[in-house]
């Protein structure tokens, strides 16, 4: 036990020595989470930490991701980000440390040269036992016209796109959110090539301030795919009312769609709605999510209501605490609250000196389902006390309908 001590008291001291000597080289991070679970079979219910150590000389800089969950060592990173002049060069390359296998590595080569930006972006992924190594690349144009007012981009696919891609690990701790890693560059969107596989022309305008224009032009490798014109005008009249119109042409399939919608923006209460008809004609207006939030001192209050529960859901904090359809959150792999809870109420606090003092959260959702007073279904809450900018310790927990469920211990250091 006085060796474990002994060797946790050296590590500590050397760490501070580096960031002291070194302070301009090394960069990173260590955050940690515990999760205690009163009333499961095993006193540990999760737990799940974030290495991040960085080295930087000049115009470079690597650095190494490793992440750990009960299960052991679930992923490694390495990233290298160089800049010289108006050449700028990043690369990652993802390994699963389980199977000591290769994942995907990327790489994007960056050229500015006002007001243009070329870029090209690379990747390919490691052979598994179902795919056989696959690999692709994209040319991106990129330029910013009369102070951003006009912008164009062109995308030319070569058996890639950047719709992103996901890799997701098989664990016993389902509830991670490490479990996840999301990178820009897909090259399984097309077999293996660097041949022409599309190519996407994106235009936008904005005009006094109110009007905003967005044409995406598709095309896949056999031709024209598809034509989207977004039409968003406001505020109006004077008041924060904005209305968005779709239109939507596809000649492969020969359809043709046009989706209007409303949002309206008012203040700290934020509206999610569509308008419902047939064909060309509006019949009414369908509200389905209601968000209200306001900051009064060091306080936010926050209300989210989603008034169709079998067609939508509340996406979590990181992933902007939006009402979205479930399709669309699949889609694109946002987390999300159970399907069944109808209102997320939250309260956080944070006590002066912002950054450096104490800070309070606090959540409520109401479900659906339960039946109970107000159909509540969980609160959690949450402490947090920072020492300055690198070093953060917070604890909280968790319960629900059947009793105290969570407690969770983490911490962060920087340097």
């Amino acid at each position: 036990m006085k060796s474990r001590v002994f060797f946790l008291w050296a590590v500590l001291i050397l760490g501070g020595a580096l960031a002291g000597y070194g302070g301009e080289w090394f960069t990173g991070s260590w955050q940690a989470e515990i999760g205690l679970s009163p009333q499961g079979p095993q006193a540990f219910s999760s737990f799940e930490s974030t290495l991040d150590v960085g080295f930087r000389i000049e115009f470079a800089e690597f650095s190494s991701i490793s992440d750990f969950i009960f299960d052991g060592w679930l992923w490694q990173e390495f990233d290298i980000m160089a800049g010289l002049g108006p050449v700028c060069f990043e690369g990652l390359i993802l390994f699963d440390p389980q199977t000591s296998s290769f994942l995907y590595a990327q790489a994007i080569v960056s050229l500015l040269f006002e007001p243009l930006v070329f870029r090209m972006y690379g990747a390919f992924t490691g052979a598994t036992l179902e795919d056989p190594i696959n690999y692709g690349g994209v040319f991106e144009v990129y330029g910013e016209l009369l102070n951003g007012l006009v912008t164009f981009q062109s995308l030319t696919y070569l058996g890639a796109d950047l719709s992103e891609i996901t890799f997701t690990a098989a664990a016993t701790q389902t509830d991670s959110t490490l479990l996840t890693k999301t990178f820009l560059t897909d090259p399984t969107a097309a077999p293996a090539s660097c041949a022409f596989s599309g190519q996407q022309i994106t235009l936008t305008a904005s005009a006094y301030g109110c009007a905003h224009l967005e044409s995406v032009t598709s095309f896949s490798g056999t031709g024209f795919e598809s034509e989207e014109i977004e039409l968003a005008v406001g505020p109006l009249f004077g008041i924060p009312l904005i209305m968005t119109l779709n239109l939507l042409y596809e000649t492969q399939s020969a359809s043709y769609s046009f989706t209007p919608s409303l949002e309206t923006d008012y203040g700290c209460l934020f509206l999610y709605t569509t308008l419902t008809g047939s064909g060309s004609v509006i019949e009414g207006i369908d509200i389905f999510g209601i968000k209200f939030q306001a900051a009064i001192g060091g306080a936010t209050l926050t209300s989210i209501s989603n008034l169709d529960t079998t067609q939508y859901v509340i996406t979590r904090p990181k992933y902007g605490w939006i009402v979205e359809s479930l399709d669309d959150a699949l889609e694109d792999g946002d987390l999300f609250y159970p399907q069944e809870y109808w209102e997320v109420l939250a309260l956080e606090v944070e006590v002066p000196p912002f950054g450096s003092g104490f800070s309070f959260a606090v959540e409520t959702c109401f479900s659906t389902t339960d039946g109970l007073l107000f159909e509540w279904a969980e609160s959690t809450m949450r402490v947090t006390l920072a020492l300055g900018p690198f070093v953060s310790m917070s604890t909280g927990i968790a319960v629900d309908t059947d009793g105290f469920r969570k407690w969770t211990l983490s911490f962060r250091v920087a340097w």
